[in-house]
């Protein structure tokens, strides 16, 4: 990674941007299909080829502006509640974890207790050290953080979410001792694993890649789409303070309409750097005009603007309405279109 790519990337982080907006661009100079599991057990468990699918990934794309080969260390969204006594199926193209409540009622839950001895943490382990160890040689890839989840989305699957929906009303001081008792736990696996990636590699990415030099997350709560804004400023607020607090650096991952009441509340949280934008399946695309709006009130407080799979048609209407301050886009196309994309996006300087 060169030194200029690292200061538009703590460019980003500031708020600001150096002559242009932060840029994750992609390109493929040919085939696209690469390996393919035998099933889903060597999809998920098997080390050895998701290392070899990473480095073929990393080896047939082209990066362009501040694009860079990472591998992400995916076991699903919220892979702690599987660490923590929860159980998980693989699935196509994702992992399930709500499979059935752990904590059966109110009266005596269990600790929340990292189990270093379960076969979720053990994966995860030996995943990033393969990547880690694939990755050094030669500098071919970083790799990722884990996605750990969010608080109230791994109480969710060791709960249940109708459940953790109820409690919320009528259990609403346990649920909240709770999750008081699962932070500090949270906390410190993400803090080992953020360490781990930054000694060996200089630098911390997540599933979204955003490089850093300081640890830094991808913060979420999907259950928050289903609880009034009244309720997420009363029991998700103060956990999101907690965490960006326990970080250098940190995103949101504002996931659908649904999310949207709760803006406002994100934007009052002072450490907490962007929001990362993401409509959902059957809404307007990223460039529509329906959400400029939302991108508006995000940057006017100061916050950066993190918009992911931007149509590479699109970028440049979008980029004639949003302010490249705190900037953050990812976008694939051919390997031509992508050397004027990134030509295209010089004529946008900081507004």
């Amino acid at each position: 990674m060169t030194s200029e790519t690292k200061q538009r990337y703590h460019a980003f982080w500031d708020g600001s941007a150096l002559g242009r907006c932060c840029l994750y661009l992609t390109g493929w100079p040919g085939a696209r299909d690469g390996p393919k599991p035998e099933n889903l057990v060597q999809k998920w468990e098997d080390p050895a080829y998701r290392a070899g699918e990473a480095l073929w990934r990393a080896e047939n794309t082209l990066y362009f502006a501040e694009g860079f080969p990472s591998a992400f260390v995916n076991y699903g969204p919220g892979c702690l509640s599987a660490m923590l006594g929860g159980t998980y199926k693989w699935a196509e193209r994702t992992v399930w974890f709500e499979n059935g409540p752990v904590i059966a009622d109110w009266g005596n839950p269990p600790t929340p207790l990292l189990r270093r001895d379960s076969a979720m943490y053990g994966m995860v382990e030996a995943l990033t050290e393969r990547y880690l160890a694939a990755g050094e040689s030669g500098r071919r890839f970083f790799t990722s953080l884990p996605d750990i989840g969010g608080t109230y989305d791994i109480l969710a699957s060791l709960r249940g979410t109708e459940n953790l929906l109820l409690d919320l009303y009528g259990h609403p001081e346990e649920v909240k001792a709770y999750v008081e008792r699962l932070q500090p736990v949270w906390t410190a696996y993400f803090q080992r694993c953020a360490s781990r990636l930054a000694a060996r590699q200089g630098g911390v990415s997540a599933w979204m890649p955003i490089w850093s030099d300081r640890p830094w997350y991808p913060l979420q709560c999907d259950f928050a789409a289903m609880i009034s804004p009244e309720m997420f400023a009363e029991f998700v607020l103060p956990d999101l303070r907690r965490q960006t607090e326990s970080m250098d650096r940190s995103v949101y991952h504002l996931d659908g309409p649904g999310q949207l009441p709760h803006v406002g509340h994100l934007l009052t949280l002072p450490r907490l750097n962007a929001i990362q934008w993401t409509p959902g399946d059957g809404h307007e695309d990223l460039s529509d005009p329906r959400w400029f709006g939302l991108y508006e009130e995000i940057q006017r407080t100061g916050k950066g603007l993190v918009l992911l799979g931007v149509k590479s048609e699109e970028l440049e209407p979008l980029l004639r309405h949003v302010s490249t301050k705190g900037l953050y886009v990812s976008c694939g196309a051919d390997a031509k279109t992508a050397r004027e994309i990134v030509h295209m996006a010089q004529g946008f300087g900081v507004k």
